[in-house]
């Protein structure tokens, strides 16, 4: 207790400022996103040969099977067709947004939001001064009633996902078929994290106004409500407040820095991401903390507005959905394979009577079948009679 006690005095922190988002980046530090490949499916060993005294007839080198796996390519071909058209049309889209973003996104409209953010940063700043006075016990209030929820959900999502971690054996291709199902599970999280993110960006002026906004309500309510419920200004703060504000921050760097200190952002230790930034904004695998609100354009200068999204767009967006459909398209194949080959089994036996008698020739000369020996002797049925 006497070390929340203590923190509560130091009501001005400036000397370890909270984490503000990372400068805007021309995509020269993006490492490429992580590729993944099934594990090799063997195929299944071969039946013996026949009896080496019998010389059988060389079998035809394909079956009608090699025509349904040949059209299942070809549906995967179509689909990388379609999704290079679909891309060419999301490329003009963006550009589209970026450019109408951009005539909004002046100089003289980031200048008014930095100044805002600033008198908002301060007015932030003094409402944690008077909370953690009112209730200097507010870490141990996160840590026994809000963390262990997060816990939970940690846990929850450990057990369902295991960080994506995908097995390294196949037994059958059906086994290929569930690992191609959960790569492109996880692949469809990436794509879709890297999206809203674009999305995020295409009218930072608006987006970073709104915010704004809402903050100055929720930081007059939570003002109002230390004294008569501390919990609801507690959660407001740390939960909704201060993360909304920080996520709209000038970047690391630049002119102007919190005076929010980085003890009031560390807690609820076991929820963690795992960021990628090195476009600026963070497209990883997020926290459950950061995703409890949506994704934020921040104040970069306008100045780095297009590198930034072209950063995005060439090194993180495009890969994702290239990564995205390929793993769609390898999937379809593989379940239009499992297809064929259920109906394989099932019209085989149905039809094998059939099948094996129009297999049989109907003249037989079981001289052709005899082996001959190093003597130049056939070996067979008709010479054991």
């Amino acid at each position: 207790m006497n070390e929340y006690r203590r923190s509560s005095h130091d009501c001005v922190p400036t000397d370890h400022p909270a984490p503000q988002p990372h400068p805007p980046g021309d995509g020269e530090t993006c490492k490429p996103l992580p590729e993944t490949t099934p594990p090799k499916l063997e195929p299944p060993e071969k039946c013996p040969p026949p009896d080496h005294c019998c010389e059988c007839p060389t079998p035809p080198g394909s079956t009608p099977n090699c025509l349904e796996e040949l059209l299942a390519k070809q549906g995967a071909d179509i689909a990388a067709g379609d999704h290079a058209k679909d891309f060419q049309k999301d490329l003009t889209t963006l550009l589209a947004a970026a450019k109408d973003a951009a005539t909004k996104y002046t100089r003289d409209t980031y200048e008014r939001l930095v100044d805002d953010w600033v008198k908002q940063d301060a007015a932030i700043a003094e409402l944690i001064r008077k909370l953690v006075c009112a209730v200097p016990c507010w870490r141990c209030i996160l840590d026994c009633y809000v963390c262990p929820l997060l816990n939970d959900l940690h846990h929850a999502e450990k057990v369902l996902y295991d960080d994506g971690k995908l097995y390294t054996t196949l037994n059958d291709i059906q086994d290929l078929e569930y690992w191609l199902t959960r790569d492109k599970a996880a692949k469809q999280r990436t794509f879709d994290r890297i999206d809203s993110v674009m999305k995020a960006w295409g009218a930072p002026a608006e987006s970073i106004q709104k915010v704004l906004a809402a903050n100055k309500t929720a930081i007059e309510l939570a003002n109002s409500s230390i004294g008569t419920q501390p919990g609801k200004s507690i959660y407001s703060v740390f939960f909704q407040i201060i993360p909304l504000h920080l996520a709209i921050a000038p970047p690391a760097g630049s002119n102007w820095t919190t005076k929010i200190d980085e003890n009031f952002t560390k807690f609820c230790e076991c929820d963690k991401g795992t960021p990628d930034n090195c476009c600026g904004p963070d497209v990883g695998e997020w926290s459950l903390r950061q995703r409890l609100i949506p994704p934020q354009a921040y104040l970069v200068d306008p100045s780095h507005y297009f590198m930034l999204i072209c950063c995005l767009v060439e090194n993180r967006y495009a890969p994702a959905k290239d990564a995205l459909a390929k793993v769609t398209a390898e999937l379809a194949a593989v379940t239009s394979r499992i297809a064929n080959l259920k109906k394989q089994l099932e019209d085989g036996l149905k039809n094998f009577g059939q099948t094996a008698d129009g297999a049989i020739p109907s003249v037989i000369d079981c001289c052709k079948y005899e082996k001959e020996d190093d003597h130049g002797h056939g070996h067979g049925s008709s010479q054991s009679s």
